[in-house]
């Protein structure tokens, strides 16, 4: 089976379990906003778009802080391997949304 990035599903599975889980609540509503969004596009797809526009805003707008925080609270490969990604990729992430270079000193 493979998740809809095209990557295995076990894959997904073994990066999920030896990342900083994220609470059970969070989880629901994430799988229940996607499951939302696959319906709306089947019936609209325009308006699919839009909520998965807002669903980006709204990660930009909470992810900020949290990625300022992480900054100084983790080093790059602790970040990392929290959040199942590469120390580069991890930089990125972070860098992305905590706008900011990824490698300004």
């Amino acid at each position: 089976m493979e998740s809809r990035a095209g990557r295995p599903a076990s894959h997904t599975a073994t990066v999920e379990a030896s990342t900083i889980p994220l609470p059970d609540t969070i989880t629901m509503l994430l799988e229940q906003l996607e499951e939302e969004i696959d319906k709306l596009a089947k019936t609209s797809p325009v308006a699919a778009v839009r909520a998965a526009r807002r669903t980006e805003i709204t990660a930009e707008q909470v992810g900020y802080w949290a990625a300022r925080s992480t900054l100084h609270d983790c080093t790059p490969g602790q970040a990392a391997a929290a959040l199942g990604l590469t120390e580069s990729a991890a930089r990125s992430e972070l860098a992305r949304l905590g706008r900011y270079h990824p490698y300004a000193g």
